[in-house]
């Protein structure tokens, strides 16, 4: 493939893969971050679809537009679920710490997360940027990269079907969401749960104290302990999750 004199079907596979590119600057963590100015995403994108596209062997591409426009569609859906999927781990880390934050009382404290432009819960927001940092010191977005590289090994370019098996893949990842936040927030929640019930049991056998003015420090003072005593544990998960992922990536879209 001659990169500065492409012919016309050259030319098409490289739009087909600039859209699978595009796909994770969309859904992908970081990546997708409104703070980016999307003339930024576009020059990336564009440039990383550069690099790949003397590697990339395709088949027969139609030149027919009414054949073609469809081939484009389904090379952003393969970008947009590759983007997806490493953001799942992320997901999982909100939904867990907003419950913890609901059991710790600060339900109603929500803050606007400057990455994702949502509301999201003080400790979701603490763990969350934790998180995209760790995410970044150990190259995971390198391993993004790599995944979307040999994703076009996986599923050649204007080859990508939705098949069943496809479907069957992301219903499990979207269950693997709630396995995150359940190992991840377990401890924590095990733990606010284990002081609700013992409060619950102090005022009914002693009706003079009252739980409301304890139990709201207490509820705070165990779940900032759990967190700070749990958070080792945190990046074990988080770095096996993040390395995990490639793996993920490709056998969703296989």
């Amino acid at each position: 493939m001659n990169i500065f004199s492409p012919t016309k079907t050259e030319f098409l596979c490289f739009l087909l893969i600039l859209f699978r590119v595009s796909g994770i600057f969309v859904a992908a963590p970081i990546l997708s971050s409104r703070n980016i100015p999307p003339k930024a995403k576009i020059g990336l994108a564009f440039f990383t679809s550069l690099i790949l596209f003397p590697f990339i062997k395709a088949p027969g591409i139609p030149e027919n537009l009414m054949e073609y426009v469809p081939l484009i569609g389904k090379e952003l859906f393969v970008g947009l679920t590759i983007g997806y999927i490493a953001t799942l781990i992320f997901i999982g880390i909100l939904v867990a710490t907003k419950i913890i934050d609901f059991q710790m009382g600060f339900g109603i404290a929500n803050v606007i997360d400057p990455v994702t432009n949502i509301q999201v819960s003080i400790v979701g927001e603490f763990h969350y940027i934790l998180a995209l940092m760790f995410f970044l010191v150990i190259n995971g977005h390198h391993l993004l990269f790599s995944a979307l590289a040999q994703s076009f090994n996986v599923v050649p370019l204007a080859t990508f079907e939705i098949s069943a098996h496809l479907i069957a893949n992301i219903n499990q990842l979207f269950a693997e969401v709630f396995v995150i936040a359940l190992k991840i927030g377990a401890p924590t929640i095990g733990a606010l749960f284990m002081a609700s019930l013992i409060l619950g049991v102090i005022a009914r056998t002693m009706p003079q104290i009252n739980v409301f003015i304890v139990g709201m420090p207490l509820k705070i003072g165990i779940g900032f302990a759990m967190l700070i005593v749990t958070m080792p544990f945190f990046f074990i998960l988080l770095h096996r999750m993040i390395q995990k992922m490639p793996l993920n990536i490709l056998n969703a879209i296989r």
